[in-house]
């Protein structure tokens, strides 16, 4: 996951957009946001974090030029890892708090993060349902809306919670903060 990162972030050095997607486990570690691999392993005397994906650093490597910036995290943000913290011997947990926190890093680059949206599936500090089928609520919603035509980004999210919300039962309300410059059309108009 570190080499797709390091690549994705390369490429995207020459978009006009770039998209970054990420379903799975995230956790908050002293008010930093981690993204979890699903074959992650700790061992003893390796720090936890050395082993996770730090959002912070895909966030500031795509900070660099002005180009549209999307981030769409839904991280369930309960710890899988739970048994092999155990196991290596640490005696620090990795959710300190819960949920994650809100970007500490965006408009630390040369844009200061002009042209940027980031979503989550739920508000700071909240944790995300996983749902009952294959996807989690907010995932699910996505992809009902993420292929509209002619639905601006904004516009789509605003229907993604709308129906997070609703289906949810006003449990987990999905959050995003924006800085883009103009309109973003992810499906043709």
């Amino acid at each position: 996951m570190q080499k797709v990162t390091r690549d994705f972030l390369r490429e995207a050095a020459r978009a006009q957009v770039a998209l970054v997607y990420y379903a799975g486990h995230g956790v908050q570690v002293d008010g930093r946001n981690y993204l979890i691999p699903v074959d992650v392993e700790l061992k003893p005397g390796v720090s936890m974090t050395e082993a996770m994906i730090d959002m912070d650093t895909i966030m500031a490597g795509l900070d660099d030029q002005v180009r549209t910036n999307i981030l769409i995290f839904d991280a369930c943000r309960n710890n899988p890892m739970a048994q092999q913290v155990a196991a290596a011997g640490s005696s620090r947990g990795i959710e300190g708090t819960p949920g994650l926190a809100a970007s500490s890093s965006l408009g630390s680059g040369a844009t200061l993060g002009a042209g940027t949206l980031i979503a989550f599936a739920t508000a700071p500090g909240q944790v995300a349902l996983d749902g009952e089928g294959a996807n989690s609520p907010f995932s699910a919603a996505l992809s009902r809306h993420i292929g509209t035509p002619g639905l601006e980004v904004q516009q789509m999210l605003t229907r993604v919670r709308a129906e997070v919300v609703s289906g949810t039962k006003n449990k987990q309300v999905p959050w995003s903060n924006s800085s883009l410059l103009g309109e973003v059309y992810l499906a043709e108009k």
